[in-house]
C-alpha cells in the first residue's frame, strides 16, 4: 500500500503546482521599462554658423516617434454596449503612466521646436532689415507695329492735302525733320522698373521708363513715370486714408488707374491720349477706402500741366491756380459704379506776342463695370464702359486746333470747346491661358461740329504663356474725322496690327 499512496501524493502535488503557476506569474510586478533620456533636458542651441548654413539652423532635432504600446486611445472598434467594467490590473496602470509620460515628453519637444523656429525667424528678419518691406517689379514690351493708311490719313500728304505725284499712301519718303514716313517697325514700347516700399503707415512708389516723355523738344524729357510718397492713416479696422504727393496717375476715371503692366489692350483710348497724355500729373491726393474696400473716394489737387505735354519738364505748371479732381467708386457684388469730376484752369501762351490767356475747363465722367463667370468651364467675362463730357480739356498734343484760342479782343473770354468721349470694352478669359476682347472707343474734341470724331475698333487676343510671359496681339481700325471748324471731314482710315511680347517679374 505505501508505494501506491506515495504515487497518489506525488500526482496531487504536481497538479497543484500547475494550477498555481499562472496566478503566481500574474502577481509578479511587470518588468521595468528601458531607461530613457529625461524629458526636460534643455535643447541644444543652434550652431553659431547658422546664417552660413540656414538649412541646419532651420531644422531642429526630429521628434521622438509616438509610443506603440499602452492601451488604446479610442473606443472605435470596441464593444461599448456591455455595462460590465473590466478589472484594472497593476500592469495596465503602469502602462497608462508610461504612455502619459511619453506624450508629455513629445509635447515638450514640440514646444521646444516652436521656440527654436521663432528664434530663427527673428534672426532672419533682423538680417533682412528693410528688404522685408521692399518689392521690385519690372516689365518690358518689345513690339512689332504695322500701320497702313488710306490717302487722307497718309503721312505722305502734302500741306495742300494731296499726295506727291507718283507717291502712294503707304510709300516711304523723307520728311523735313530728317526721318521718314515708314509705319512698319520693331521698337520697345515700354521698359519700366517699379519699386514699392511699404509699411503699416507709409508707402513709396517709384517707376521709371527708359523712354523719355514730356520734353521741350524731341529727345528731351524725363524717364520718370511715378514718384509718390504716401502716408497711411487707419481710422478703424475698416476705414483708412492714404495721402500721396508727387507724380501720380490723375484720378479722373478707371482707365487712368489701370497699369500698362496688367492692361490687356496695348494702348489706352484716344480720349486719354489727347486729354491726359502719359496719364500723370504732379500734385497731392487723398484716397479714403471704407466698407470692406467696396467704397473708394479720391480727392486731388494737381498742376494741370500733364506729363506728356511739351513744356512740363522745363516748367511743371504754367499758371498759379491748381486743378481739382474728385473720383468715387462703389462695388455692389460683381458690379462697380463710379463717377468723377475735374475742375481747373487752362492757359494759352503766345510766344511771339508774349501774351498769356487763361480759361476755365471742366470734365465729368460716369462709369460702370461688371465681371462674372457666365460659363464655368471657360472663364470670367468682363464688361465695362465710361462716358465723359468735357469743356476745353484737350491738351492739343495731337490736334493743335482742339484747344481754345486767344480772342481778337484780349479781354474777352475765350470761345469754349465742348467735347465728348465714350468707350465700351468686353473681355473673355479662355481658361487660364488666354484672353480675347473687343473695345469701341469714340472721342470728339468739339461736339458742336458735325461728323467730328475719331472712332476706333480694337480686337484683342492675349496668350498667357506663363505667369511672367505673355503675348498680346491687337488689330485695330480707326476712322478719324476730327477737323477744324469750317473744314470738311477728312475721313482718314488707319489700320494697325500691333504685337507685343511682354516679360515681367
Amino acid at each position: 500500500m505505501r508505494p501506491m499512496l506515495t504515487s497518489r501524493a506525488r500526482f496531487a502535488i504536481t497538479l497543484s503546482m500547475a494550477l498555481l503557476a499562472p496566478a503566481r506569474a500574474l502577481a509578479q510586478p511587470a518588468p521595468a521599462p528601458e531607461p530613457e533620456a529625461p524629458a526636460d533636458k534643455p535643447a541644444q542651441s543652434p550652431s553659431e554658423d547658422g546664417w552660413k548654413s540656414p538649412a541646419k539652423a532651420a531644422d531642429p532635432p526630429l521628434l521622438p516617434a509616438p509610443s506603440q504600446g499602452g492601451p488604446p486611445t479610442s473606443t472605435s472598434g470596441t464593444d461599448v454596449a456591455s455595462s460590465e467594467q473590466p478589472s484594472v490590473t497593476p500592469a495596465i496602470v503602469v502602462a497608462d503612466e508610461e504612455h502619459e509620460s511619453r506624450q508629455d515628453a513629445r509635447l515638450r519637444a514640440l514646444e521646444r521646436r516652436v521656440q527654436q523656429d521663432e528664434q530663427h525667424i527673428r534672426k532672419l528678419e533682423e538680417r533682412v532689415g528693410l528688404w522685408k518691406n521692399l518689392r521690385l517689379e519690372s516689365f518690358i514690351q518689345p513690339q512689332l507695329l504695322v500701320q497702313t493708311y488710306n490717302s487722307a490719313a497718309s503721312p505722305n500728304v502734302q500741306p495742300n492735302g494731296e499726295l506727291p505725284t507718283g507717291i502712294g499712301a503707304n510709300d516711304t519718303i523723307a520728311k523735313i525733320d530728317g526721318t521718314t514716313t515708314n509705319g512698319t517697325f520693331f521698337r520697345v514700347r515700354r521698359a519700366r522698373m517699379r519699386t514699392f516700399y511699404e509699411t503699416d503707415v507709409m508707402r513709396l512708389f517709384l517707376q521709371i521708363d527708359v523712354l523719355p516723355a514730356g520734353g521741350v523738344g524731341p529727345g528731351i524729357g524725363t524717364i520718370l513715370r511715378n514718384a509718390e510718397a504716401t502716408g497711411i492713416a487707419r481710422w478703424t479696422r475698416d476705414v483708412r486714408t492714404e495721402v500721396s504727393a508727387g507724380l501720380m496717375f490723375t484720378p479722373f476715371r478707371a482707365e487712368l488707374f489701370e497699369p500698362s503692366m496688367t492692361r490687356p489692350f496695348i494702348e489706352r483710348t484716344w480720349f486719354i491720349q489727347n486729354v491726359f497724355p502719359i496719364e500723370r500729373d504732379f500734385g497731392v491726393k487723398a484716397r479714403t477706402i471704407a466698407l470692406d474696400d467696396r467704397l473708394v473716394v479720391d480727392v486731388a489737387a494737381v498742376n494741370g500741366q500733364r506729363l506728356g505735354e511739351r513744356y512740363v519738364v522745363a516748367l511743371p505748371d504754367l499758371n498759379r491756380s491748381k486743378d481739382l479732381v474728385a473720383y468715387a467708386t462703389y462695388r455692389l457684388g460683381p458690379v462697380t459704379l463710379g463717377a468723377s469730376g475735374y475742375l481747373g484752369r487752362g492757359q494759352i501762351v503766345d510766344a511771339q506776342a508774349l501774351r498769356f490767356k487763361q480759361y476755365s475747363r471742366w470734365a465729368t465722367n460716369v462709369q460702370a463695370s461688371a465681371g462674372y463667370k457666365l460659363l464655368r468651364d471657360v472663364g470670367e467675362s468682363r464688361l465695362s464702359g465710361e462716358l465723359t463730357f468735357t469743356r476745353n480739356m484737350d491738351s492739343g498734343v495731337i490736334y493743335p486746333f482742339a484747344v481754345p484760342t486767344i480772342p481778337s479782343n484780349f479781354t474777352d473770354d475765350v470761345a469754349n470747346i465742348d467735347g465728348r468721349a465714350l468707350y465700351v470694352r468686353f473681355e473673355q478669359d479662355i481658361k487660364r491661358h488666354a484672353v480675347v476682347g473687343y473695345r469701341y472707343d469714340m472721342y470728339t474734341p468739339n461736339s458742336a461740329i458735325k461728323n467730328n470724331a475719331r472712332d476706333t475698333h480694337a480686337f484683342l487676343a492675349t496668350w498667357k504663356i506663363s505667369p511672367n510671359l505673355r503675348f498680346m496681339s491687337e488689330l485695330g481700325w480707326a476712322i478719324d474725322n476730327v477737323h477744324r471748324f469750317g473744314a470738311p471731314a477728312p475721313s482718314k482710315h488707319i489700320v494697325y496690327f500691333s504685337n507685343v511680347l511682354q516679360a515681367m517679374f
